[in-house]
């Protein structure tokens, strides 16, 4: 929806935008029939547009009553003129009294910087390598399967091409869902993107959009980033058990919980597979069941044709199995293992503060950030989301001078070490269970 198609409430209506607003007056208002927030020192009253958001209400009400500039300028463009004109629909006033620290003002001097920069600007051709890379992957997954029909050695080596072949759909479909890929003028390409994604790739574009937006906002702050939402199969703090009663099942979950972890990996793909849909039929987006079931007639035609039924079972372990086993294991060392956070966090840590605390960059040869889509880049792509992943290494440097300059910690690791934090982690939760 068309957000100047909306009214704003009738009794701001009269405030207009020239009314000046205190801090602690837009904090009052921060609840799901009241929101206000304040972007780039000016208020505005969101309520209405909380359930039209397409990035969902959550990730607003998760700032409700306050400073919203640097996350919404993660998915944003704070200074884009349309959207500059889109708010002034919701414009209440000018905030009088924000105290806003040195540290937020440089790093947002340090963003204008890059965008002026082209630091922002995609390479076409670049995006063009990846999707040439992953149809290929995909025809020759096919070709394995259909040209050498009821062939064990094909069906295991299809099953892993495929796999390899969903973690890099994945990977382009992020960077498509953070505007990477596409200008906002773009949104039909994108659009298109998107169904074609979920047709390959088997998840749906509103589920995870809703749940990862969620994640980039509120970054390991407990009840508020779904990522770290896994109790009680995983608990990655103490924190996390607080209040929590240990009996039973979760009991032993927990307690076992970081010899568990590999297992739970390897079934992620599906897991998300089954939300995602669920999520998609509840929300009443056909086109999106209607891609999903494109998505998984092409799957089991390969097996009918071409499969005995012993080796389509297999086939789906194996393509199943390591393709949730890949794409965990490479956003898994991203944040798990890192600080967690109690709710209502983002209200008193600066968002880049947050942001690098709860990130953990990965070093290696040139198979990581092909792995790991760019991700290994973690702390300055939750700091510049918008940023095109091969641009993304240009700026490690200059986050990580803002980071010492303002005694920020910045954690870099290798892919293994990073793993082992991880799993250590899950280990001191568990031994601290009785």
């Amino acid at each position: 929806m068309d957000p100047s198609t909306l009214q704003s409430p009738s009794h701001l209506r009269k405030r207009q935008t020239d009314a000046k607003i205190t801090v602690a007056e837009v904090a009052k208002h921060n609840t799901p029939n009241d929101c206000w927030i304040i972007v780039d020192g000016k208020a505005y009253d969101v309520t209405g547009w909380l359930a039209n958001h397409p990035g969902g209400a959550r990730i607003i009400l998760g700032y409700a009553g306050m400073d919203a500039t640097d996350v919404y300028d993660a998915f944003h463009d704070v200074e884009e003129e349309s959207l500059v004109k889109m708010r002034s629909v919701f414009c209440i006033g000018e905030v009088v009294d924000q105290n806003i620290p040195e540290s937020v003002k440089e790093f947002r001097e340090l963003k204008r910087k890059l965008k002026k920069e082209n630091y922002f600007r995609t390479n076409p051709l670049f995006y063009v390598g990846l999707a040439t890379m992953g149809l290929a992957m995909w025809s020759s997954a096919v070709f394995l399967v259909s040209t050498f029909p009821r062939q064990l050695w094909s069906v295991v080596l299809g099953a892993i091409m495929l796999a390899f072949f969903w973690l890099q759909l994945g990977w382009f479909g992020h960077d498509v869902h953070h505007n990477q890929v596409y200008a906002r003028s773009q949104k039909k390409w994108k659009s298109l993107t998107c169904r074609i994604g979920e047709v390959f790739l088997g998840f749906t574009t509103s589920w995870w959009n809703n749940k990862h937006n969620m994640h980039h906002a509120v970054p390991n702050i407990k009840g508020a980033d779904p990522d770290i939402d896994t109790f009680p199969l995983l608990a990655w703090a103490d924190l996390i058990l607080e209040g929590e009663r240990l009996t039973g099942l979760p009991h032993f979950l927990v307690k076992n919980q970081y010899m568990i972890y590999p297992i739970l990996l390897c079934l992620a793909r599906m897991a998300w597979a089954i939300k995602s849909v669920l999520y998609s039929y509840k929300q009443s987006k056909t086109h999106e069941v209607i891609a999903i079931a494109l998505h998984y007639t092409w799957y089991f035609y390969l097996m009918i044709n071409y499969m005995t039924l012993n080796q389509a079972l297999l086939f789906v372990a194996v393509s199943q199995g390591l393709g949730g086993l890949l794409l965990s294991s490479a956003f898994s060392v991203n944040h798990n293992g890192m600080d967690i956070f109690p709710q209502g966090t983002q209200a008193t840590m600066e968002f880049h503060k947050l942001q690098t605390l709860t990130g953990r960059d990965v070093t290696g040869g040139a198979w990581v950030p092909w792995f790991m889509g760019g991700l290994d880049k973690q702390v300055e792509h939750h700091l510049l989301p918008r940023v095109p992943r091969h641009n993304l290494q240009s700026t490690r440097q200059l986050i990580q001078d803002f980071c010492k300059k303002h005694n920020i910690r910045y954690h870099s690791t290798d892919f293994w070490t990073g793993t082992k934090e991880t799993v250590q982690r899950l280990y001191d939760v568990s031994t601290n269970v009785h």
